[in-house]
């Protein structure tokens, strides 16, 4: 058989061939309602001519809000009718009755027999399929007309799986042919990904095959991001941007109704940049804990779930890498997500960078399973073993806790997406460690430069077959925006600040003197803290000219012009003071300032140098900037002191008490 009809000839209808299934005219509809219609209705060869019956049975049958008002009347009319629509029901504990809606028509108080919701109890989440509504107007509740029941229900689903076949049938593919076809099943053509490529598609997966795994993945525009999540699984649900409740996502405080992460196998936040979380302090920390072990409470309520939770957002890139003017990857996200602990529970970061952008080539065109059978089979997935643990065949080295929590986690999913039966061999399994260790590395990377005193920089390393390999995310390679300055200049200054964030950054300060008439100038975004720093600097320097050895009239005879170019957006605080002051200075003495030192600290008056904050994530940044040299307040000596060493190695550190001492070793 060919390669091409292999999968065909092996699953027969449980595949079908995806070009078949883009149609430009049904577009609107969710694929695996497309492709569960498609594999019903047109089994033989004439194509063309059985889609016609797929169009008329969507065009009769399928629930949508513009037809809604034809489709009740109708309905009044014949007194049943069958419709395709997501049915949800709810239960209305003041009323002690479960009632279904469909949203399509508007319709929020349908009866339904509970013997129904016990076959299909999913429906509590919302389903599609086919609804066979009646209509009887003499039905009352409370008073009031309630004519519609949903009297049955057909789900697009698949029915039960058989394990033994399904493994059987695999292992008649290699390897890559078997990646090919889930490739295809995604909906994307695997004729034009390389490898790795193929690889990241398959770990967007990863959350829906194996319980509890926890991805982020940020990336460009139109890369495919949510297409997968969007379209594949019934199980899956997705929260495009709007607003996001504890009640919502976890249990309803008053009714004690689970929420989305127990009622689905993955919740999927889709643009996490424009999500909204009512009470994100306690939003953030419910998940930190269902993150980590699953299980929570909320008031008198405690839940277990087995949701898998990915991010998805969008991020700028610069040639290959992501943007240089993030200071870290995490920065897209929402001011109220950013947060350590939170990200530390993240198992994995896609680098979504490395997808190209969709255009007609990239959709599928060969043979992959119909999503309603895909559907059923991650879902079974989630709650099997492999024979084997494949974790027993390698060990991680330099990984911690929820380093190896993570890593096998992500390894788990992949092989058994990729090797059901544990067949992989040592080669093949080294290439899904590696892809589980890259993902787990960049997010202890972006930790690092976070929170470098809590978070130290480590590679993490994997050893199979005797053979030991550490694995450096490729963007590790990018440069920030701002760096040191390639020459030794007169009036610049390698100034540290925090950003908004959390992060360390560099302020690039910049003094220019001229004649004039004694005028300041403060150019650039500064806020009320940094212009307040920038007058202490100059009335220190105005003090103290005579032994700065300034000239005496430079208050009447030149007028500075002072600028802050920042890395990010940093904090409000004055530890630019020092920087201001040594970029005054050289601009009065026209001495160059040593390019390689960067410095913090704010200043007072008679030239004090006061302690300040954030003076781990600085010192990352000037090590990561390049800096050789950093210069600090005295008073955050014993600070510095307490933090591990690969904060500052390479670097040499000066404390300092007095604007004096900073001049001695900066200015050339």
């Amino acid at each position: 058989m060919t390669t091409e009809a292999k999968p065909r000839e092996v699953f027969g209808r449980l595949v079908v061939e995806k070009r078949r299934t883009r149609l430009s005219d049904l577009k609107e509809f969710p694929r695996y309602v497309l492709e569960y219609l498609i594999n019903q209705f047109c089994p033989g060869e004439d194509f063309d001519a059985e889609i016609g019956r797929v169009r008329r049975k969507l065009a009769e049958n399928y629930a949508s809000p513009a037809d809604a008002p034809r489709i009740l009347h109708e309905l009044k009319q014949k007194r049943r009718l069958d419709l395709i629509a997501r049915v949800e029901v709810r239960l209305e504990t003041s009323e002690d009755k479960y009632w279904a809606q469909i949203a399509a028509l508007n319709e929020r108080h349908i009866h339904i027999d509970e013997n129904l919701i016990n076959k299909y109890p999913r429906m509590m989440g919302g389903m599609w399929g086919i609804a066979e509504l009646s209509y009887d107007e003499a039905q009352v509740w409370k008073g009031k007309v309630t004519p519609l029941m949903l009297t049955d229900f057909t789900p697009f689903q698949h029915g039960k799986i058989d394990v033994e076949e399904f493994l059987h049938k695999r292992s008649q593919f290699e390897r890559n042919e078997w990646l090919d076809l889930l490739v295809n099943t995604v909906g994307l053509n695997p004729q034009v990904l390389t490898f790795r490529q193929k690889l990241l598609t398959i770990l967007r997966l990863v959350p829906m095959a194996e319980r509890m795994v926890h991805l982020i993945e940020l990336g460009p525009r139109e890369t495919g991001k949510s297409y997968g999540y969007k379209n594949l699984s019934y199980y899956s649900y997705m929260l495009s941007g709007g607003r996001a409740t504890p009640a919502a996502l976890f249990v309803h405080g008053g009714t004690g109704k689970p929420g989305l992460v127990a009622q689905f196998d993955t919740l999927v936040f889709d643009e996490i940049a424009n999500t909204e979380f009512k009470d994100p302090t306690a939003t953030v920390s419910i998940f930190k804990d269902y993150m980590e072990y699953g299980n929570f409470s909320l008031g008198r309520f405690q839940v277990k779930g087995e949701a898998s939770v990915v991010f998805i957002g969008n991020l700028d890139v610069l040639g290959a890498y992501p943007h240089e003017k993030y200071d870290h990857l995490f920065e897209p996200l929402p001011e109220e997500l950013i947060d350590t602990a939170l990200f530390e529970r993240i198992h994995g970061f896609l680098p979504g960078w490395e997808m190209p952008k969709l255009t007609d080539r990239s959709f599928a065109e060969g043979f992959g399973f119909t999503l309603d059978y895909f559907a059923e089979l991650l879902h079974l997935l989630r709650g099997s073993l492999l024979p084997s643990d494949p974790a027993q065949r390698y060990k991680l080295h330099n990984a911690k806790g929820r380093d190896v929590e993570a890593i096998n986690k992500v390894v788990r999913g992949l092989m058994k997406l990729l090797h059901p039966d544990g067949r992989a061999s040592d080669d093949e399994l080294a290439e899904y460690i590696a892809f589980a260790v890259e993902a787990r590395q960049r997010v202890k990377d972006q930790l690092s430069v976070l929170a470098p005193g809590e978070y130290p920089t480590y590679t993490i390393e994997f050893e199979i077959g005797g053979k030991r390999t550490a694995v450096v995310p490729p963007e590790r390679a990018r440069r920030r925006a701002l760096r040191i300055p390639a020459q030794d200049e007169i009036g610049v200054v390698v100034g540290l600040a925090v950003s908004g964030d959390g992060a360390g950054s560099l302020q690039l300060i910049e003094v220019v003197a001229h004649k004039g008439h004694g005028r300041l100038h403060r150019l650039g975004s500064m806020g009320k803290a940094m212009k307040e720093s920038v007058k202490a600097a100059y009335e220190f320097v105005s003090h103290r000219r005579k032994s700065l050895q300034i000239v005496s009239e430079f208050k009447d005879g030149y007028d500075l012009s002072v600028l802050a170019l920042q890395g990010g957006i940093p904090k409000e605080g004055p530890s630019a003071g020092l920087a201001f002051a040594v970029g005054i200075i050289s601009a009065l003495t026209q001495r160059r300032v040593r390019r390689d030192v960067a410095m913090t600290g704010e200043i007072t008056l008679h030239g004090n140098i006061l302690g300040v904050g954030g003076i781990a994530q600085k010192i990352a940044a000037a090590r990561d900037a390049g800096a050789r040299m950093v210069i600090l307040p005295k008073e955050n000596e014993r600070e510095v002191g307490e933090l591990p060493k690969d904060v500052y190695r390479g670097l040499s550190l000066l404390f300092v008490e007095k604007a004096e001492d900073a001049l001695k070793e900066v200015l050339i």
